[in-house]
């Protein structure tokens, strides 16, 4: 090989690596939205179970993807859309969850009378 000839090298290019916290905001968003569907089907007491890991599960998929687009910002890596879809669909059945909930208080609260019969005419 002659000295003056020049040498080629591939480029490699560098891509950001992925934040691991906005892949889990990403899994536990599609986590919510499974236990939500799981909550909905006609089965005795899937509800008891599916509801509260629903509003859970969307509290932790708001919570992750919140830290990873503040860690994406500040070290530059890929994973923005990843946190916003965990963000969007656990956020958003979480704020569903927490008004249903709330629905659900105050009408003990403040129409206890309406309830009654609900309760005493519902059977397994």
């Amino acid at each position: 090989m002659n000295s003056n000839e020049p040498t080629y090298s591939s480029p490699t290019p560098n891509f950001p690596t992925t934040n691991r916290h906005s892949i889990i905001s990403l899994v536990l968003g599609i986590l919510t939205m499974l236990a939500l569907c799981g909550g909905m089907v006609p089965i005795p007491f899937t509800g008891f179970i599916c509801f509260p890991t629903t509003f859970i599960l969307g509290l932790l998929a708001l919570i992750y993807g919140a830290i990873s687009l503040n860690t994406i910002r500040k070290s530059n890596e890929a994973g923005k859309v990843h946190a916003w879809a965990g963000i969007l669909s656990g956020g958003l059945i979480f704020l569903c969850m927490l008004c249903m909930l709330i629905a659900i208080v105050s009408l003990f609260i403040f129409a206890p009378d309406s309830v009654q019969p609900i309760i005493e005419g519902y059977t397994l």
